[in-house]
């Protein structure tokens, strides 16, 4: 599968993930990785600058700003490209913190 560069902020401000996760390098950034909503394609952000978590939408550093769709996941396609993108960053461990970002927020409510 190959893997390839995504097209200027301005042809594309925003982008909503699917089956998506926030991991953290160990030099600290965040970043979201996912499934586009679009094309289930893999998508890896450049690092996060903002998020708010009550509404799942954050802005990465390059200004592009991602919404996150129904419950965090794992996405394969998402994977593969997180593991390229690390191998190219020389990224050699990185953390989920999904649920640390979450703050507690989930898709369960009281029935």
């Amino acid at each position: 599968m190959p893997i390839w560069q995504i097209g200027p902020v301005a042809d594309a401000p925003s982008v909503s993930l699917l089956e998506w996760r926030i991991l953290e390098t160990d030099d600290g950034t965040r970043h979201f990785v996912g499934s586009d909503e679009r094309d289930m394609t893999g998508r890896v952000s450049s690092a996060i600058t903002v998020f708010d978590g009550a509404v799942l939408r954050g802005e990465t550093q390059s200004g592009r700003v991602y919404q996150l769709l129904g419950s965090a996941g794992f996405s394969s396609n998402g994977d593969y490209v997180w593991q390229k993108w690390c191998k190219v960053n020389d990224v050699n461990s990185y953390t989920d913190v999904t649920q640390l970002l979450l703050g507690g927020v989930s898709d369960d409510s009281p029935e």
